[in-house]
C-alpha cells in the first residue's frame, strides 16, 4: 500500500512560499476556490515530485511562479508497506533531486536515476498514476459519450493493454504484406498451369477468323423502358383516370349557369330592421293588450268605480276605451305577422344564396381539379403486358444472339493466341513454375503463422478476452456506485461486440439513450463510472495508492445528488479525496481554500 502523507512547496505554478497539505488528513476534504487560483495545479505538483513530469505538458520552465522568480521546490513524504520515504525536489537553474528512506539518502548519483528508484518502489508508471490519481468530469464523460469503438480504445489505453494492440499492429502489417506475397506467387502459378494446360498440344491449328456482331435495336431498349415505366404506373394512372372520369360526372351534375345566376343577380338582405321592428310591435301589442284587459274587467263589473277617486265609472266610456285598445292591438297582431313573414322571406332568400355561392364555389373546386390531358378509357394492363412480353422475347434473342458471337469470337482469339506461342516456351514456364511453387510453399507456412498470431493479438483475441473480463468487474463497480447514488434507479450495462464497447442505460427497467439523460443524472452515471475507474485501476495496478482527486464532478449535482457522492466517498477505504470545486461546501467536511492574494496562492483550512 502506498500512502502519500505530506506534500510541501514553493513558487509552483501560483503558488507561493511554504506551501503544506496534509494529505491523509482527513477520508474526504473540500479543496475549494475561485477560477485560476490552482486548484487542479496541486496533483501537477505531485506528478512533477515522483515522476519529473505532469499530466498537461507544462514546460519546467512554465512551472515556477513567474512572479517569485526563484526557481521552485517540492518536497513529498510517503510509505511504501509501512517504510518511510521522502523525496525532495529543487530546480532553478538545474535540477536537485533527493531520495530518503528512514532518513537515509537512497539517491543516485542523477536525477533522472533517482526518478527510476521512485517509479520501482511505487511500482506504478506516470500513465496509471494520473489515471488513479486525478479524474475529472470530462475525461470520464468523454469515455461514456465516445463512439463504441472509440469508447473500446480508451479502455485498451485505459488498462495498459497497449501492447496487445502494437503486437497485433505488426502481425497484421506482416500477415498482409505475406498474403500479397503469397497471392502473387498464387496469381503467378496459375497463369502458368494454365498456359501450360491450354497448351498441351499447339499442333495443326489454324488462325481463325471472328464472327461479325450483330448489332441490337436501341429504338427496341428504349420503347421497352417507356413500357416497363407505364406499367409500374398503372395502378396509379388509372386512380387517376377514374378520379377525373368522376369529377366530370360530379361537374355535370350541378346545374352551374342557374347557380351563377342566383349569385349574379342576387345580393344578401339584412333582417336587423325587421327583427327590431317585430321587438318594437311585440312591447307595444302587449301594452295594448294589457290597457284591453283592464277596460274588460270594469266593463263586467257591476259597481264599476274609479280606483283612485272612487266615483262610479260610465260604462258607455268603459266600452268605449276597450274598443279602441282592442282595435289597436289586432291592428298591431297583423303588422306582427306581416313582420314575421318578411323575415322568413329575407332568411329564405339568403339561404338560397348562400347555397348558390357554395355550389359555384364546389363547381369550380372540381373544375380546377379535372386534368384535362388525360384520356377517358383505362389503361388496359394485359394489352401492355403483352405488349413488353413481345419487346423482351425480342430484345432477350438479338442480346443471346450477341451473347452467341462473342464467347465463340472469345474462343477464336484463345486459340489464335495459342498458334502465336512458340512452343520453345513450355520449357521456360515448366522451370518458372517449379520456382513459384516452392516459394509459394514457404510462404504459405509463414502466413499461416501470422495469422495464427494476428488472430490472438487482435481485438477479438487475448485483447477482447482481458477487456471482456476487466469490463465485467467495471460494470460491477459502477452499477454499485450508480445504485448508491440514484437509489437503485439506474443500471450500466456494457457490451462488447467485436470491436465495439456498447454502454446501455436502465431507468426503473426502461432502456434509455444515455445522451437524452438530464446533466444531473448523467453526472451521476459519469461519478459512478469516474469511481468504478479508479478502483478497477488501483485492483489491476501493482500498487495501491491512497489519494484521489475529483476536480469538478458535482456542478451539475443538486444537493440530494451531493449528499450522495460524499456518502459514497466517505464509504471508501483507504482513499483520500480532495473534492476540488469552485464553491460548494458541505459543513461537515474538512475543506481547504485556495486563496491568491498579490499574484501568490496559498492554502487557508477551513
Amino acid at each position: 500500500m502506498i500512502i502519500l502523507k505530506k506534500l510541501k512547496w514553493s513558487n509552483c505554478f501560483s503558488y507561493g512560499e511554504d506551501v503544506e497539505l496534509d494529505l491523509t488528513a482527513a477520508t474526504l476534504t473540500q479543496l475549494v476556490g475561485t477560477n485560476g487560483v490552482g486548484k487542479s495545479s496541486i496533483p501537477l505538483i505531485l506528478e512533477e515530485v515522483l515522476f519529473n513530469k505532469n499530466s498537461k505538458g507544462v514546460k519546467k520552465a512554465d512551472i515556477p511562479n513567474r512572479y517569485a522568480n526563484k526557481g521552485y521546490k517540492i518536497n513529498l513524504t510517503f510509505s511504501v508497506d509501512d517504510v518511510e520515504y521522502e523525496i525532495d525536489v529543487q530546480r532553478k537553474n538545474g535540477i536537485k533531486c533527493k531520495l530518503y528512506k528512514e532518513g537515509v539518502d537512497i539517491s543516485s548519483h542523477t536525477a533522472t536515476n533517482t526518478y527510476k528508484t521512485v517509479e520501482e518502489l511505487i511500482k506504478i508508471d506516470f500513465k496509471t498514476f494520473t489515471q488513479l490519481v486525478y479524474q475529472n468530469t470530462n475525461a470520464s464523460l468523454q469515455f461514456l459519450t465516445a463512439t463504441d469503438t472509440n469508447r473500446k480504445k480508451f479502455l485498451i489505453d485505459l488498462l495498459n493493454l497497449d501492447q496487445y494492440v502494437e503486437f497485433f499492429e505488426i502481425f497484421k502489417e506482416e500477415s498482409r504484406i505475406s498474403s500479397q506475397q503469397l497471392a502473387t506467387l498464387e496469381g503467378k502459378k496459375d497463369q502458368i498451369v494454365y498456359w501450360l494446360k491450354d497448351n498441351e498440344d499447339p499442333k495443326n491449328m489454324v488462325v481463325l477468323e471472328n464472327i461479325k456482331l450483330p448489332k441490337i435495336q436501341d429504338k427496341d431498349e428504349e420503347e421497352l423502358r417507356s413500357l416497363m415505366i407505364e406499367l409500374s404506373n398503372i395502378s396509379e394512372n388509372n386512380k387517376k383516370i377514374s378520379r377525373n372520369n368522376h369529377w366530370k360526372e360530379e361537374l355535370k351534375s350541378i346545374e352551374i349557369s342557374k347557380y351563377q345566376n342566383i349569385v349574379a343577380e342576387g345580393k344578401e338582405q339584412d333582417s336587423a330592421f325587421f327583427t327590431e321592428s317585430l321587438g318594437t310591435w311585440k312591447s307595444e301589442l302587449a301594452q295594448e293588450v294589457g290597457m284591453r284587459d283592464k277596460y274588460e274587467k270594469l266593463k263586467n263589473s257591476e259597481d264599476a268605480e274609479c280606483p283612485t277617486c272612487e266615483q262610479p265609472i260610465d260604462l258607455e266610456f268603459i266600452q268605449q276605451q276597450y274598443d279602441t285598445h282592442n282595435k289597436t292591438a289586432e291592428y298591431m297582431s297583423g303588422e306582427i305577422k306581416k313582420t314575421q313573414q318578411k323575415i322568413k322571406e329575407v332568411t329564405e332568400h339568403n339561404s338560397i344564396l348562400h347555397h348558390a355561392n357554395n355550389m359555384v364555389e364546389e363547381w369550380e373546386m372540381i373544375y380546377k381539379s379535372i386534368n384535362q390531358k388525360l384520356p377517358t378509357e383505362l389503361i388496359d394492363q394485359e394489352k401492355l403486358e403483352d405488349k413488353i412480353t413481345i419487346l423482351k422475347t425480342k430484345i432477350h434473342a438479338e442480346k443471346a444472339e450477341l451473347e452467341r458471337a462473342i464467347a465463340e469470337n472469345t474462343k477464336i482469339d484463345k486459340h489464335n493466341t495459342r498458334i502465336s506461342i512458340i512452343k520453345e516456351q513450355r520449357e521456360e514456364f515448366n522451370k518458372q513454375l517449379e520456382e513459384v511453387v516452392d516459394k509459394a510453399i514457404v510462404e504459405e507456412e509463414r502466413n499461416t503463422y501470422l495469422e495464427v498470431l494476428k488472430k490472438a493479438f487482435s481485438t477479438n483475441g487475448l485483447l477482447a478476452y482481458k477487456i471482456e473480463s476487466l469490463v465485467k468487474d467495471l460494470e460491477e463497480l459502477a452499477n454499485k456506485y450508480l445504485a448508491e447514488l440514484s437509489d437503485g434507479r439506474f443500471n450500466l450495462q456494457f457490451v462488447i461486440n467485436n470491436d465495439k464497447l456498447n454502454v446501455e442505460i436502465d431507468d426503473n427497467g426502461k432502456p434509455v439513450e444515455i445522451l437524452a439523460l438530464s446533466s444531473g443524472e448523467l453526472a451521476r452515471v459519469n461519478i459512478a463510472t469516474l469511481i468504478a475507474i479508479r478502483k478497477l485501476m488501483a485492483s489491476i495496478s501493482k500498487s495501491r495508492i491512497n489519494i484521489l482527486f475529483l476536480d469538478e464532478v458535482t456542478q451539475a449535482l443538486d444537493e440530494q445528488g451531493k449528499e450522495k457522492v460524499v456518502e459514497v466517498l466517505l464509504g471508501e477505504e483507504n482513499l483520500n479525496t480532495f473534492m476540488v470545486s469552485h464553491g460548494w461546501t458541505h459543513p461537515l467536511l474538512s475543506k481547504i481554500e485556495v486563496i491568491k492574494e498579490q499574484n501568490m496562492s496559498y492554502l487557508y483550512d477551513g
